[in-house]
């Protein structure tokens, strides 16, 4: 059990990298605060690259995934959870990356308003089928 005096943000850190799913963390603009490793992996985005950008003009290149994303984000600003299974995003490089997509919204203990979205890379389902 964690020591109520810890620092939870090193908890959060550790959770955060450790996850095998891409992560973003981003505000209510869209605008990505953080990532991790795996996003890095799936998508080829370093961190210095994607912090400060809008999340859907990284991943969601074409019109098709703009208004996708577009619906996504309308639907979790109204506090809905988001799923969707089997969709495609962009790689860095152009190529297309079937993943499936979690949102989530959290309010802070200051107000604040943060999204957290989950990508989980479909690619290797895929191959196995």
């Amino acid at each position: 059990m964690p020591d109520p005096e810890q620092d939870y943000s090193k908890i959060f850190e550790t959770l955060l990298q450790g996850s095998q799913d891409a992560i973003a963390l981003c505000d209510t603009d869209q605008v990505i605060l953080k990532i991790n490793a795996a996003f890095t992996e799936l998508f080829g985005h370093s961190p210095e690259e994607a912090i400060g950008k809008r999340l859907d003009h990284l991943v969601a290149t074409t019109p098709e995934m703009m208004a996708s994303s577009d619906s996504q984000v309308d639907r979790i600003r109204t506090w809905e959870k988001v799923y969707t299974d089997a969709v495609l995003r962009t790689h860095k490089d152009g190529s297309l990356v079937p993943v499936s997509i979690e949102g989530n919204v959290f309010r802070l203990a200051d107000g604040d308003v943060l999204i957290l979205w989950n990508y989980r890379d479909l690619s290797t389902e895929e191959e196995k089928q």
